[in-house]
């Protein structure tokens, strides 16, 4: 006669516990969507009106939508406080940029 197995089988299944959620300041979608956004804020900041300065703001309204989709309006004001954070001399300008850019995304104000 075999002997039965006493180790392992008996203990109740462990369930998988769920990850904490991440901070959207820390998550990877406000990371890609900074790196994104300093580049073409820069470029919006420096050009003068024109057809350029209109696909700038085009793309920063993408990458706005983008945020939205990954985390909501918690990712797109963290990405609105690192963007404008990155340059405090500059941070009223950037936040007027985005904030019109994002006009109807969701409420955006700081």
């Amino acid at each position: 006669m075999k002997r039965p197995r006493t180790t392992g089988h008996l203990a109740e299944p462990r369930h998988p516990r769920a990850a904490p959620a991440a901070e959207p300041e820390k998550s990877a979608a406000v990371d890609a969507a900074v790196t994104a956004l300093l580049s073409l804020v820069a470029a919006v900041e420096t050009q003068p009106a024109g057809p350029a300065t209109k696909a700038y703001r085009a793309a920063i309204r993408r990458k706005g939508e983008e945020a939205v989709a990954s985390g909501g309006s918690e990712v797109l004001k963290a990405v609105l406080r690192r963007v404008c954070d990155a340059a405090p001399d500059r941070a009223d300008r950037r936040g007027r940029i985005l904030t019109e850019a994002w006009t109807g995304l969701i409420d955006v104000r700081p």
